[in-house]
Order: structure tokens, then sequence, then C-alpha cells
């Protein structure tokens, strides 16, 4: 295993200040997840998952593991169920649920709520009772100051 190497020794504290500023603590808030993602890339010595539970009363509780799986050292104490939220990141792939993600839903699913796994530019959410899984790709749209910029690169130019 991996001798854990930190790069940023507020990365946590940064991914429950992202939180703390959501509105009325939303799991899927750009800026949460997003500070998630660049935390698993950037905190660390190499990109390595990072997972953050959400609790009943939305509290986090966080934890780093090596490049291709994460734990908790040790139990999260004062955790309230049910689990809003199980957010985890692939570091080095696109957003799926592995056969280990799945085997940790189907254990935790009487109490989970929701999991998203984050990769790449991409976020998939599962949804207790939900036939099927989301996936959802951040596009990046350019920011045109002026209209008629936007118009000519949509439209083209006039003749």
């Amino acid at each position: 295993m991996n001798k854990l190497v930190i790069m940023n020794g507020n990365w946590e504290e940064e991914i429950k200040n992202a939180w703390d500023e959501t509105e009325i603590f939303n799991t899927h808030d750009d800026t949460f997840l997003d500070t998630i993602w660049e935390m698993s890339l950037t905190a660390f010595d190499i990109p390595r998952e990072v997972q953050v539970v959400v609790d009943d009363n939305d509290r986090l509780y966080i934890s780093v593991g090596n490049p291709g799986f994460v734990w908790f050292e040790e139990p999260p104490l004062g955790l309230k169920l049910p689990l809003k939220c199980w957010i985890h990141t692939h570091p080095f792939g696109s957003a799926y649920f592995s056969g280990t993600d799945w085997k940790t839903i189907r254990t935790w699913e009487p109490v989970l709520n929701e999991a998203i796994v984050l990769g790449g530019s991409e976020w998939m959410i599962w949804n207790k009772g939900k036939k099927h899984t989301c996936f959802y790709q951040k596009i990046e749209v350019p920011n045109f100051d002026d209209k008629q910029t936007l118009i000519k690169d949509w439209i083209g130019e006039e003749e």
C-alpha cells in the first residue's frame, strides 16, 4: 500500500468549506463536487480516491485511500443514519460504479439514499428506488461578453 503523503494539509477543510457554502446542503452543487474532485487530484503526492459521506444531520465524514480504493481507517463516530449521500472519486478513470462500488451500495442500500462517483469531468448518481443511474458530463460553456460574438460564432457571418 502506498504511504500517504499530503501536499495540501487543508484538503478536508476545503471540502467542508465548499459544503458549508452550498445552498441548503446540496450534494449536487458543482462547487462542492469540483472541490472533492480537485482534492482527489492535487492534495496528495499522487491522485487518490477520496470519499465523503453525508449523514442525516448534514455532517461530513471524509477519508482518503490509495489511487484505486478508499475506506475509513476507524468507524466514523457520531454518524447518523440514514445516509444522505456517499460520494467518492475515481482519479484515474471515468465516472462509473465499479463492482466494489456496487457491493458497497448494496450493503448500505437500506440506509443509503444516494451515491455519487466522480471521474474526469463526469459524475454518475445512484438514487435509492430508481431503476437506473443518472450520468452527467460537465460541459464548459464559453463566457461571451459580447452577444454579437456569440451570434457570429453560432450562426456565422452575414453574407
